[in-house]
């Protein structure tokens, strides 16, 4: 498999999509294609910080204020702004949510507790058994590319002399919610099984590979996120010229590369990926490293967010 995150489209996407000729399939494209898809269930909580975030009179203390219904975001938020990577030249124990809120930016809180949030709806689905296996494996898979990402960020960042418009605590976000689309489109299967539909989960699951970038861009979009976390999302440039020197989805890019690397996949051979001077530093230190080591900074990656 050539793409980073556990469902991002192969080149082979046309010859995937002319083979399903099914009515999940037909009815899947037609819900993504009138924006009908039902949105992932997210806590009230992250809702009303979602709408709050896109007004102009909202504060810190408003945000603040919100987190305070749902406790497991709470301490999600107070993690990250003691945490090494979103808080990394924060001095003194936060102990309020809103000085984490005010550490953070509203931006970043939002993030933070929508990858909280869709993490746990992915570990704890309620969907077939073969179907929340598939959401678990790639919970697995987000917080490993998610890792990736961040680490790869961090290594560019160490080889460039001017600074970046890349941020390690954005790219492990951007990581973590790349596959959102995935659970809809189950969602989506779940509902037509539910109806008296029949259909072989082996071929389910092509239709899930096919259309996951697609789900998860009307996810994100419905969600607000910026082009960054889409362009990751469906593996396809959005931004008009000009463009940063290296945006996320290259650092999704060579995350990809160096995962496909260390796991030894085939499909590296056929593999390629653009970068710059100091993206070829950073792949080929990260490359170089044992796997013990490699493994070790991966979960160093994720202990120091505090996710």
């Amino acid at each position: 498999m050539d793409h980073l995150s556990f469902f991002w489209v192969s080149p082979d996407r046309d010859k995937y999509l002319r083979s399903l000729e099914t009515e999940f399939y037909k009815r899947a494209v037609e819900s993504i294609r009138v924006n009908r898809l039902s949105l992932p269930p997210l806590p009230d909580a992250v809702l009303s910080i979602q709408r709050a975030s896109k007004r102009s009179d909202t504060t810190m203390r408003d945000i603040a204020n919100l987190l305070l219904e749902d406790p497991s975001l709470c301490g999600a938020v107070l993690n990250a702004g003691n945490s090494a990577l979103f808080a990394p030249r924060a001095t003194g124990q936060c102990k309020d949510v809103q000085t984490a809120v005010s550490r953070l930016g509203v931006d970043r809180v939002l993030g933070i507790i929508t990858a909280a949030a869709v993490y746990q709806l992915k570990s704890d689905a309620s969907f077939s058994k073969a179907c929340n296996a598939l959401l678990k494996k790639s919970a697995q898979k987000s917080r490993e590319l998610a890792a990736a990402m961040a680490l790869v960020t961090q290594r560019v960042r160490n080889y460039c002399d001017e600074p970046l418009s890349v941020e390690p605590e954005k790219a492990l976000i951007v990581g973590l919610l790349a596959d959102i689309g995935l659970y809809s489109v189950i969602g989506e299967f779940q509902r037509f099984m539910n109806q008296g539909h029949y259909l072989k989960f082996d071929i389910a699951e092509r239709v899930f590979f096919s259309l996951a970038g697609d789900c998860s861009r009307l996810v994100l979009k419905q969600w607000q996120f910026d082009r960054d976390f889409i362009e990751v999302a469906i593996n396809n440039k959005l931004y008009t010229k000009p463009r940063p020197d290296i945006t996320y989805l290259d650092i999704a890019r060579m995350a990809n590369h160096l995962l496909m690397f260390r796991n030894q996949d085939d499909a590296i051979e056929d593999h390629e990926v653009e970068i710059t001077a100091p993206g070829a530093e950073a792949l080929y230190e990260l490359s170089s490293l044992d796997d013990k080591e490699f493994s070790r900074q991966l979960h160093q990656v994720m202990d120091a967010s505090s996710i």
